[in-house]
């Protein structure tokens, strides 16, 4: 089982959409050579800002132009670090000057125009990365399941199984909480409950308890309060420096 990975590209001019699809499809086409394992590569375009963020669809990677009529790619930016923040985003300009302003958290890169494959391929494969971060084997009846640890949203504890709640889906494993307290970040997962292993880029905080990203409520352990809120807040810090 590989990735899931969706990639939209936003340019007013076609001939650079053109040529960003293309790149797009041979890097992509060289990763699975290399044996990186996609299972899907949704790639999808778009003509302006306008019509990107109508679309209201989820995306891995963003190829953004800066410069564009209408709404501009700063202002598109904008939004998505406000409504879709896994999403990372590589500006396209033409102009270095306009790099400054188009710094934030969600921003990985930038590309100067006109594109070349090699400047491209090196963008990519940093993004890359920083999208798959860990990527855990996990084994289960002789399959081998690759888990991306920035896509994990909780581990749930059932019985003698635990469900893995992804981005992608849930995966029910005969496995124990230790198992995944064991081999996740420490740093990042906090087990808000018995029951639960919570990554913290999904943690918000109700009160005493604690609202997953699939709507479930949780109630935050009294005895381990202290030390979770500790946790997220170091958490939030080192977001905060882009660590």
């Amino acid at each position: 089982m590989g990735v899931r990975i969706t990639v939209a590209m936003c340019d007013d001019e076609a001939d650079c959409r053109k040529d960003i699809e293309r790149m797009c499809k041979t890097f992509f086409r060289e990763k699975k050579n290399e044996g990186f394992l996609i299972e899907k590569l949704d790639i999808q375009v778009y003509s302006s800002g306008k019509d990107l963020i109508e679309s209201d669809n989820e995306f891995d990677i963003l190829l953004l132009d800066i410069e564009m009529p209408e709404q501009d790619g700063i202002s598109v930016k904008n939004y998505f670090e406000r409504k879709r923040k896994q999403t990372r985003i590589i500006f396209l300009t033409s102009h270095k000057e306009r790099m400054l302003e188009a710094f934030g958290k969600n921003v990985v890169s930038f590309l100067l125009k006109p594109l070349h494959m090699d400047t491209f391929r090196e963008v990519m494969d940093k993004t890359l990365l920083d999208l798959r971060g860990l990527i855990l084997e996990v084994e289960e009846n002789g399959e081998i399941f690759l888990l991306p640890v920035k896509q994990i949203k909780y581990i749930e504890a059932q019985d003698k199984y635990t469900l893995a709640v992804l981005e992608t889906g849930n995966y029910l494993f005969r496995r124990t909480m230790k198992f995944w307290e064991d081999i996740l970040p420490r740093e990042d997962f906090a087990r808000i409950h018995k029951s639960y292993l919570v990554h913290l880029e999904y943690f918000e905080k109700k009160g005493e308890e604690i609202l997953l990203s699939d709507s479930k409520i949780i109630k935050i352990s009294r005895l381990r309060k202290k030390e979770i809120m500790e946790k997220y807040k170091a958490f939030l810090r080192r977001k905060a420096k882009g660590v």
